[in-house]
């Protein structure tokens, strides 16, 4: 079977505190795009996980999160003598902020669930993702949502109004446990976005939407490639450009197609550019 794996952006995110275990808390606000993987994921003859990517400097083995979901996922249903084969053509940038590796992981649950016929629940999954990464119960049903905890925990709100949507990944990239330890430098969020967003989605207001764009790691990491990239999209005629999640993608926000492509022309050269929309979730 084939399945598609759809990135995510974060409209805001706030560091509101950090565990005793070092994890750090969220309040975040995600919205899933039109910018996906593609998965093929079929029976083996030979038990266990066996996967496959077109990227060959993504690993293939248990350091991959849609192998570990796909080995949590037969472990749980007691399927261990059952064998899968998993090949993923990657589209979503690595280290973007885009949410690849949990997007592929939590297609990899959904596509076992149909292919094996076991009917689990979306919470169930979501329960299932979390081994894997604290993104991936997100993906499970994308659309768009208020994270908090971990990121884990999930509760859907109202979608982004219709609108266009323009990403650009620069070359420069900023691996997660690294943009996490520069963060520590820095005092937690002061001023948390995350409820003035909420407001903006609650009535759909695209330019409050816009207004209302903040993260937390934009603000501490102060990415050169990234200040560039979102003055280069405001410049256009963006509602409003931010990075997303730990980065180094930005993304801008236009009313009209015509106004992104646009943008995107005045970005050639500035790194590998999407041209995308919000999506609805499962």
């Amino acid at each position: 079977m084939k399945i598609n794996a759809y990135g995510k952006i974060n409209l805001t995110l706030d560091v509101v505190g950090r565990r005793e275990d070092g994890y750090h808390l969220l309040d975040t606000v995600m919205q899933t795009i039109s910018v996906w993987d593609e998965l093929e994921i079929q029976h083996s003859r030979q038990p266990g996980v066996h996967l496959q990517c077109n990227r060959e400097s993504l690993p293939t083995d248990s350091k991959n999160t849609a192998f570990r979901a796909a080995k949590f996922f037969l472990e749980d249903r007691g399927l261990q003598n059952e064998g899968v084969y998993i090949f993923i053509k990657k589209h979503i940038p690595s280290r973007s902020g885009m949410g690849g590796g949990s997007a592929d992981a939590a297609a990899v649950l959904r596509g076992l669930n149909e292919m094996y016929e076991t009917k689990l629940s979306a919470e169930k999954l979501m329960e299932l993702g979390v081994k894997v990464g604290a993104d991936v119960p997100f993906c499970v049903i994308g659309g768009a949502a208020r994270c908090t905890g971990t990121g884990a925990q999930v509760e859907p709100i109202a979608p982004m109004p219709e609108c266009w949507l323009v990403v650009c990944k620069p070359p420069t990239g900023m691996s997660t446990p690294r943009a996490y330890a520069l963060l520590d430098q820095y005092p937690l969020s002061s001023i948390q976005a995350t409820p003035r967003m909420l407001e903006a989605m609650a009535v759909g207001s695209l330019k409050r939407i816009g207004r209302s764009l903040a993260n937390r790691f934009d603000e501490t990491l102060r990415m050169a490639p990234v200040r560039a990239l979102k003055r280069a999209m405001t410049d256009a005629g963006a509602l409003g450009a931010m990075m997303t999640g730990s980065g180094s993608s930005v993304y801008g926000i236009f009313e009209t197609e015509q106004r992104a492509r646009e943008a995107m022309e005045q970005m050639v050269g500035m790194g590998k550019i999407f041209l995308a929309k919000p999506c609805a979730g499962i």
